[in-house]
């Protein structure tokens, strides 16, 4: 009797493990982890957003990194991100060469103050009016893009570089303090462009006379109106000038200077404040003005 009774204890203990084995082995679907919704893929960030596409112009100083190529607009140097589909547009595009491009501002995620230049396209600037001149006035003179010009400041003479610069119909070279804007026909200080240069290239019939009467107008705002005469002007830097006129204050120098090369009139206002840069301006002006060719 006491063995029926052990069996019969012993097989329901037997079920009852097999019931609780069962219950642990139930389909996980039935209950889904309580973490589940942190499995899930997260949805793609906003991608950062791209301005405008930009056109310029300037002068390609060469590649920073594989993927970062320097140019120089406005003689201010400015970065751009170059992907490796436009990279082949720079193989025959050379340091200082001129350059056409477009690019576009990209923002960096997680920084709205920073943008990234990203080049879209460039292009090196041809001639396009047979005689050297760009639309956009850049150097494609066949002259050296770099030389050295004899200048005289505070009684002494030396030599300083100087860069070729391309106007409309000609070229000059420019010392380092200096900048050309192109599309003024402007020559002006970097430190102060109130000391300024323009550069009028003449029509072939235009008339002396005319010019000093006209000249001789403006600069009597000024102050009063000197002619420098052929004499005075033979042993001086402007000695092949045509027409050497001047007025001056208190504040500042006016001077209105005609030069002919090889048949083609040049005419020139130069302002000059009083201040210590006008020391050294008028010689740089002066030994640019004689460089000037017609291209």
């Amino acid at each position: 009797m006491r063995n029926t009774m052990n069996i019969s204890a012993s097989l329901l203990v037997l079920v009852m493990g097999f019931s609780l084995v069962a219950c642990g082995n139930s389909s996980p679907t039935a209950q889904p982890p309580a973490n589940n919704t942190e499995e899930q893929t997260p949805a793609p960030g906003k991608q950062p957003e791209e301005s405008a596409v930009i056109e310029a112009e300037g002068i390609l100083t060469g590649w920073a990194d594989p993927h970062t190529v320097e140019i120089r607009v406005k003689e201010e140097p400015m970065s751009f991100q170059v992907g490796e589909d436009l990279q082949k547009s720079l193989d025959d595009i050379d340091d200082e060469d001129s350059v056409q491009f477009k690019y576009v501002e990209k923002a960096i995620q997680g920084d709205t103050t920073i943008k990234q230049l990203v080049l879209t396209e460039i292009a090196k600037v041809e001639s396009n009016d047979g005689n050297g001149t760009n639309a956009g006035g850049n150097v494609t003179s066949d002259r050296a893009k770099t030389s050295e010009l004899e200048v005289t400041v505070e009684g002494m003479t030396e030599k300083r570089p100087v860069t070729l610069a391309q106007g409309k119909g000609y070229s000059l070279y420019v010392f380092e303090p200096m900048v050309y804007d192109a599309d003024d026909h402007e020559l002006t200080m970097k430190i102060d462009p109130d000391y300024e240069v323009e550069i009028e290239k003449l029509p072939s019939d235009y008339n002396l006379n005319e010019l000093k009467v006209d000249a001789k107008k403006d600069l009597s705002e000024t102050g009063a109106v000197k002619q420098l005469s052929e004499e005075k002007l033979s042993n001086g830097p402007m000695k092949e000038a045509k027409l050497f006129m001047m007025s001056q204050n208190n504040k500042k120098t006016e001077y209105f200077i005609v030069k002919e090369l090889d048949g083609n009139g040049f005419a020139f206002h130069i302002h000059a404040p009083v201040g210590e840069p006008s020391e050294g301006f008028l010689p740089m002006v002066y030994a640019s003005i004689n460089s000037i060719m017609n291209e």
